[in-house]
């Protein structure tokens, strides 16, 4: 599967975000049947807004859009800067030094190995913060650190078994040969624990400090969306080509045998 795409992030993070039907401003009672509020005071709402607006009150109505016009514009930025380094980290992204014994390659914790583009700072590097105001930028640190936190502590633990055929039946050594790919989601990380919606969404909280009105319920829907593109990425995106040679086996004139620590290295995520 293609890496995690920044479009793709953005449109589900605002997806959930505008499920959330927050309307503002916030408690809003309604206007009194008095009001001198005539049709020129009236606007339509926007429908594709991310916040409702509480009334038609025109006032109401450009306040909704403008404060929701600013939380797309970061989840926009937040998201392809994800999206950049996460084609960055699948693009580069490989195994080193994995055990063959037989037909079993396990590819242990730090074997999948990449350049740290995913990192927190690495992922905020990307992010378009020019001209942006300093509460705009700390909410782009939030996310993207704890993203990339998660992400890094899901790459060094991840152990995946491999299928290597070639080592079943050796003599003197295996030659090289490729393993038969696998899914992402056929192996396991303690990091595992980190992907998910909630532990995201409480590092982002913990990387912020104080919270504003709108904070939890927009590291909410970035967690969300990115803990679910994830598990979809993981299920889609195979394991392939990483080659196994090496190794010992038996030598003429006894039969061939399975191969004794063969090593495997190499491959991609596709």
């Amino acid at each position: 599967m293609p890496a995690i795409q920044g479009s793709q992030l953005a449109q589900t993070a605002k997806m959930l975000f505008k499920a959330k039907a927050i309307r503002l401003p916030l408690n809003f009672q309604g206007l009194p049947p008095q009001a001198p509020f005539g049709a020129q005071d009236q606007k339509a709402p926007n429908a594709a807004a991310l916040f409702m607006a509480a009334s038609t009150l025109r006032y109401h109505v450009d306040t909704a859009n403008s404060i929701s016009k600013n939380v797309e514009d970061l989840i926009d930025a937040c998201s392809s800067a994800v999206g950049n380094a996460f084609s960055q980290f699948q693009s580069a992204a490989k195994f080193a030094g994995v055990l063959i014994n037989g037909p079993v390659g396990t590819a242990f914790p730090g074997t999948l190995v990449a350049p740290p583009v995913m990192s927190g700072p690495s992922i905020f590097s990307q992010v378009n913060v020019g001209g942006k105001q300093p509460t705009f930028i700390q909410y782009a640190r939030s996310i993207t650190f704890a993203i990339g936190t998660a992400f890094e502590a899901w790459r060094i633990g991840y152990l995946v078994t491999l299928p290597f055929p070639g080592g079943a039946v050796c003599s003197v050594t295996m030659p090289p040969s490729p393993n038969v790919p696998v899914p992402v989601a056929a192996g396991a990380s303690p990091g595992d624990a980190m992907m998910t919606a909630g532990a995201l969404k409480g590092l982002m909280v913990a990387n912020h400090g104080m919270l504003g009105n709108h904070a939890l319920d927009i590291f909410d829907a970035m967690a969300q969306a990115f803990s679910m593109l994830f598990l979809q990425w993981k299920g889609t995106t195979m394991i392939t080509n990483v080659m196994g040679a090496g190794g010992a086996a038996p030598p003429p004139p006894a039969p061939p045998a399975p191969v004794v620590a063969a090593v495997g290295n190499g491959g991609m995520l596709s």
